[in-house]
């Protein structure tokens, strides 16, 4: 149901996600989330702006993964999350929620401002 584009950027892994009508389940989801899991990088944002709408196996896989990265001190970053999925996302314990925000700039920018709060720490 799912197509997932992947780049590499100097302080997270982007995941752009899109429709696809040739596959049924979240095989390229589950696997993109994993190896973009597996990098050393301190985030993964998921861009959801070119779909309407997600799957309950994605929404379940999204919020395994963030629950995963918040326990390894990681961040998930959802952007552009379709309406009628936003209430699985939202009211969630902290350990559970993935970061919500309107755009792809704002996921940068929330990565960049972690990182220089992670060096101001050190």
């Amino acid at each position: 149901m799912l197509d997932v584009h992947r780049e590499m950027l100097p302080n997270g892994f982007l995941l752009i996600l899109s429709p696809d009508t040739s596959s049924s389940d979240e095989v390229k989801l589950t696997r993109a989330l994993h190896r973009a899991s597996r990098s050393e990088k301190g985030a993964i944002l998921v861009d959801l702006s070119l779909v309407d709408t997600l799957s309950d196996e994605a929404i379940d896989l999204l919020l395994a993964y963030a629950f995963m990265l918040h326990a390894q001190d990681r961040r998930l970053i959802l952007c552009h999350v379709p309406q009628p999925a936003q209430h699985h996302f939202l009211y969630l314990d902290a350990a559970s929620q993935p970061l919500l925000v309107p755009s792809l700039l704002d996921a940068i920018q929330e990565i960049d401002f972690s990182e220089n709060r992670n060096r101001a720490r050190y």
